[in-house]
């Protein structure tokens, strides 16, 4: 059941975010969440400036 809910929460997530930052596209907000949740899941790599 908790299955059901990740869509609707993640369209709420999404309609406050914009709501709270109209000069957003929507499709920045959706990739700033999936980088977020990589990011969250150690799927990334820490870049280091020579």
């Amino acid at each position: 059941m908790d299955r059901d809910n990740k869509p609707s929460e993640r369209s709420a997530k999404i309609k406050q975010i914009m709501q709270d930052n109209p000069d957003l596209s929507y499709e920045f907000v959706r990739q700033l969440l999936i980088a977020q949740a990589e990011v969250t899941a150690g799927h990334v790599e820490t870049f280091e400036f020579e």
